[in-house]
C-alpha cells in the first residue's frame, strides 16, 4: 500500500523522540514501557505503516522490547535530513509538519514532569523537554512553540548541553495538548500528573 503524507509524518513523529532510522524506523523501550510500544505500534499500523514483530531482548542489563518497521524509501531521506551526522530535531521545517499527536510522542519519549516543593509543600510545576542540543538550536525550537502553540519555554543546561523547561502556566497549556493521547498510554500517566487549579501558579 501507498504512503500518504499523514503516514510519512506520524513514522516522523516517532524519530524525534527515541526512534532511530536506518533503512526502516528502530523503537526500543524497557519492558515497563510494553503498552507503550504496543501503542506505537498500533498507530503506526493504524496510518498504513507496515511493523514487524515485537521482539524481547537483554539491553545492557536491562530486560527490553523493540519492533521495527518495514524498509521504504522515504525514511533515507528523513535520515539524510536528521543526521548531519548526528541526530538533530532543530529543523524548523520539520518541525511544523508536528500536530497534537506528533508532541504527544516527542513528550513521552523525552519529556518528563516535576513537581517543585517549598517548606515541604508543593508550589509549583516543572515541564522539560530532554533536547540535548546547542542553545542556538534550542533557539529554533522554543521559536516553534511560542509561535505555533504560544507556549514559552526558556533552556537550562544539562551534561554540557541545553534543553527546555517550562513552568506550571505554560505546562497546563502544553498538557492540554497532549494529554488525550497521553492517557491512552497507562505507563505515561505520571507525565500528565499537573497540580491542579487552585495551586498558585507559579513561573519557576
Amino acid at each position: 500500500m501507498k504512503t500518504t503524507k499523514e503516514s510519512r509524518n506520524t513514522l516522523l513523529f516517532m524519530v524525534l523522540g527515541d526512534g532511530w532510522i536506518g533503512r526502516y524506523l528502530y523503537i526500543l523501550h524497557s519492558t515497563k514501557q510494553l503498552d507503550y510500544l504496543e501503542w506505537k505500534k498500533k498507530i503506526l499500523s493504524d496510518h498504513g505503516i507496515k511493523t514487524n514483530t515485537i521482539r524481547f531482548k537483554n539491553n545492557n542489563g536491562y530486560p527490553a522490547c523493540s519492533f521495527t518497521t518495514k524498509s521504504y524509501k522515504f525514511i533515507s531521506l528523513y535520515r539524510k535530513v536528521l543526521y548531519t551526522p548526528s541526530k538533530n530535531i532543530a529543523n524548523r521545517k520539520l518541525l511544523n509538519k508536528l500536530n497534537p499527536l506528533g508532541l504527544a510522542i516527542w513528550y513521552m519519549d523525552d519529556g518528563g514532569l516535576s513537581q517543585k516543593k517549598r517548606n515541604g509543600k508543593v508550589h509549583a510545576n516543572e515541564l522539560i523537554l530532554n533536547t540535548h542540543l546547542s542553545k542556538e538550536d534550542n533557539q529554533i525550537i522554543i521559536d516553534y512553540f511560542l509561535e505555533t502553540w504560544n507556549i514559552k519555554f526558556s533552556q537550562v543546561k544539562n551534561k554540557g548541553k541545553y534543553r527546555l523547561r517550562c513552568g506550571t502556566k505554560q505546562a497546563r497549556k502544553f498538557i492540554a495538548i497532549v494529554e488525550p493521547y497521553v492517557k491512552q498510554v497507562p505507563s505515561m500517566q505520571h507525565k500528565i500528573n499537573i497540580i491542579k487549579k487552585g495551586f498558585f501558579d507559579v513561573e519557576i
